[in-house]
């Protein structure tokens, strides 16, 4: 098969600032009087999630510092639903793969899970929440604000969804996401939050505001009184800065990793077009007739949720899938969809010619592919040569020549897109 040559391009985003984290923090919490209710001696657990974001560690620091100043005693408390197989000691684990432990953050980690029910909404949908978060003086929402995989609404993945998802842990997660079946995701999360706020000591939430690059844009400081109303509008501004494919059609996206720091659903649903959710609006766009996915991630640790997102992956990528934490977190997230297992090619080279027999007529002048390393690096990717003359007449996108061709090894797959990006720009 003749397969089209290949050019690299590079998006031009925003170049931002750099931020003194802690000060921010500081600044922060001062103006809003977040920590004013901490009193010595008060335990203050801090809500710590699972995802990829790249500031997280510094921003706990700074929260544990200020608590301190305080005279409370800050612990970390792992957030994140049915992660780590919905297991205590896993989640800790979890956590320390994103550079947050115990000896990092000078402070105690939650360990156990041991969990209650304090209520109901909507007359039967249990509320359920972690002893601990129950027990505590005060708790602190830190998270970032931007868009959900599963659904499109005024508020998504935030200090909302943390506060459901992580004071509830898997089974709280599982019962929202069985909730959302009924009567969608954005009102299942709300009527649960307004239960929790109601019965928990929140002092509100850091939320964490990134641009194109998941780079930290802006902190803000959410008392707990204004998370309803606030977090609408940081979404809203999160939108802005969302890094996309720059191309609305593609007849082939070819995937070198997906993995749960690179996105919630394995690769960002919004960046793909494609949501998979029987009982949610599905994206208007862009278009992709078919996805390729060659790799896991190694930070993912064998969950491979959002695999059944692509049409094609390889043999490697599926041997490394844990299916026990990858089942778990799509039962719980009433996502099966998420776990199909699609074809499966022994090599990249295999998996490419497959999907490119599934597209219709094509030439290798004409057909429109693109290559990325993960939906949350979008900066740099390769593209075809069909794409050439478009990028010309565009001022958001630079062409890096020259074109090249796809460089399949003796066993027939790529290196990572990276290491051509590092070899060629």
């Amino acid at each position: 098969m003749n397969f089209p040559k290949m050019g690299l391009i590079r998006q031009n985003f925003a170049v931002g600032s750099s931020m003194d984290i802690g000060a921010s923090v500081s600044l922060e919490l001062q103006r809003t009087g977040l920590l004013d209710a901490v009193k010595p001696g008060d335990n203050v657990l801090i809500a710590a999630g699972s995802r990829g974001i790249e500031c997280m560690v510094e921003v706990l620091k700074s929260n544990i510092k200020a608590i301190r100043q305080k005279g409370g005693n800050p612990m970390i408390f792992p957030a994140m639903g049915s992660h780590g197989g919905g297991e205590a000691k896993n989640q800790v684990k979890v956590l320390a793969h994103l550079g947050i432990t115990e000896s990092s953050m000078c402070c105690p980690i939650y360990d156990k899970m041991e969990m209650v029910q304090i209520g109901t909404v909507l007359d039967d949908c249990p509320v359920y929440v972690d002893k601990a978060a129950l027990a505590a003086d005060h708790l602190l929402l830190v998270n970032r604000i931007k868009e959900h995989t599963e659904y499109i609404g005024n508020t998504e993945s935030g200090l909302l969804k943390m506060a459901v998802v992580g004071f509830g842990r898997q089974k709280g997660a599982e019962t929202m996401h069985r909730l959302a079946v009924n009567i969608s995701y954005e009102k299942a999360i709300h009527a649960i939050a307004e239960k929790l706020f109601a019965r928990l000591n929140i002092l509100g939430g850091i939320a964490i505001l990134e641009d194109q690059e998941n780079r930290l844009r802006k902190i803000e400081a959410v008392p707990v009184t204004e998370i309803f109303q606030r977090e609408p509008a940081l979404l809203k501004s999160t939108r802005q800065y969302k890094a996309k494919l720059p191309f609305d059609e593609l007849d082939i996206l070819l995937v070198d990793e997906i993995g749960k720091e690179i996105s919630g659903a394995g690769m960002d649903t919004k960046v793909i077009g494609r949501i998979m959710n029987v009982y949610e609006k599905e994206c208007e766009k862009p278009k992709i007739t078919r996805i390729v996915v060659r790799d896991l991630s190694d930070a993912t640790d064998g969950n491979g949720i959002g695999i059944g997102l692509a049409d094609y992956t390889t043999r490697r990528a599926v041997d490394k899938m844990d299916f026990h934490a990858m089942d778990l977190n799509c039962i719980t997230a009433a996502a099966p969809e998420k776990a199909r297992i699609p074809i499966i090619l022994p090599n990249d080279k295999e998996a490419l010619e497959s999907a490119l027999r599934t597209i219709g007529l094509w030439t290798p002048d004409q057909v429109k592919i693109a290559w990325i390393r993960n939906t949350a690096s979008l900066k740099w990717m390769a593209v075809s040569e069909a794409f050439a003359v478009s990028i010309d007449q565009r001022n958001d996108i630079d062409f890096h020549g020259p074109l090249f061709d796809l460089p399949f090894d003796s066993e027939k797959n790529l290196p990572k897109l990276q290491k051509i990006i590092e070899e060629k720009k």
